[in-house]
């Protein structure tokens, strides 16, 4: 009886055993592919470029519209995670040695597709693909918002258009002209607010801001609609004009 009863304990241990955990598996996948595929799929899939090269390195040559994130960076992993990891991404470094050791974190960190270029942009340029030279440097980071200013600005325009964004970040870039555009059609209606996350990290948390660019209008102090990556001016009027 002893015997059968250890047998049964046994057969519920291990009905009750889970497989060993999937659920640590990466979710993300990462590809190595030379320059041809890198330039094809990127044109393909509408990804982002990023850069882990350092400040020095950048400006002596770069892929078009790259966001620039150095691996070296103390806050490497911080800003990483403030971009869409639902996006393609297509990172690249000088030989192919640094970008390989940041697509494995970014899989670890949840970015779904990463696409990582064999041979770096030294790779690119042999293939005869442009590189941009330039040696203007980011824009500057603006001074951090403090979460007491922040609200008593929520409290006292009323409606507020607020863009949460970063320097390094292209997406981020391209919707400053369309911010600061409506900053100017609807000035005395609505009150723009631009909010540099990587100088704003306390207020970032708080807002749950979980990827750049993020515009998010708020009305009488409560958050009435958000967007999150690019978007039109159309689309944020329209938001806007509703009663």
């Amino acid at each position: 009886m002893s015997h059968r009863i250890a047998v049964l304990a046994v057969l519920v241990m291990a009905g009750c055993t889970k497989a060993p955990a999937a659920a640590n598996k990466p979710l993300g996948r990462i590809e190595q592919v030379n320059a041809e595929a890198f330039k094809t799929l990127a044109e393909q899939k509408g990804g982002l470029f990023l850069d882990v090269r350092t400040p020095g390195e950048v400006a002596r040559g770069h892929l078009a519209n790259a966001s620039v994130i150095d691996i070296n960076d103390p806050r490497f992993e911080q800003k990483l995670a403030v971009m869409q990891k639902n996006k393609p991404i297509f990172v690249y470094c000088a030989s192919g040695g640094r970008s390989s050791a940041a697509a494995e974190t970014m899989v670890r960190m949840g970015f779904v597709e990463v696409y990582n270029l064999s041979g770096g942009i030294g790779a690119w340029g042999r293939a005869g693909f442009p590189i941009e030279r330039s040696n203007e440097p980011l824009p500057a980071s603006n001074e951090g918002v403090r979460t007491d200013a922040f609200d008593l600005t929520l409290a006292s325009a009323g409606r507020v258009l607020v863009d949460f964004h970063t320097p390094w970040c292209v997406p981020c870039r391209r919707m400053a002209p369309v911010v600061d555009e409506i900053a100017q059609r609807w000035e005395g209606k609505v009150k723009v607010l631009k909010v540099d996350i990587d100088q704003s990290e306390v207020l970032a948390q708080r807002e749950k801001i979980a990827g750049v660019p993020v515009l998010v209008f708020y009305v009488d102090g409560k958050e009435r609609w958000r967007h999150s990556g690019e978007t039109s001016r159309q689309v944020i009027e329209d938001e806007l004009m509703k009663p």
